[in-house]
């Protein structure tokens, strides 16, 4: 039995095969790589532990939490903490309770911003004078 015939391809088919794959690639690269970027892993993560705070364009921004062979999503970085059970006090976690505070911050969305607990956090470390309390609101005077 002879081999099937083998057609030759005629430039132009390559031509417009080639243009479609390019304009793929760069349609996959414009909708896929801004998703990546927005992606903030914990500096110090490790195999066994890995947190991972994901900005959304619409909805709500969340930390991915990897511990003990499980993920979870968390909402808040009171609920991260949550995460690592009686170790929740533990330098290390207060580090990445730190943190998740720090990526609210630079990256939360206002009613993120508005939470309590981030709140707390404000007046506690402090970003400028407009946080804390006016020293003369407490104060009366005296005849």
């Amino acid at each position: 039995m002879d081999p099937p015939l083998v057609r030759e391809t005629s430039p132009y088919f390559v031509k417009t095969i080639s243009l479609f794959l390019i304009s793929y690639d760069w349609i996959f690269l414009n909708t896929l790589l801004p998703h990546l970027k927005m992606e903030y892993p914990y500096p110090k993560n490790t195999n066994d532990c890995n947190i991972v705070y994901n900005r959304n364009r619409t909805g709500i921004n969340y930390f991915r939490v990897y511990y003990k062979n499980a993920a979870q999503i968390r909402l808040t970085p009171k609920e991260v903490g949550a995460c690592f059970g009686v170790a929740r006090f533990t330098p290390s976690v207060n580090e990445i309770r730190d943190w998740c505070y720090q990526m609210i911050d630079k990256y939360g969305s206002e009613t993120d911003k508005t939470d309590d607990n981030y709140l707390k956090y404000i007046a506690k470390h402090g970003f400028g004078p407009e946080v804390h309390e006016e020293p003369n609101d407490n104060t009366k005077m005296v005849i």
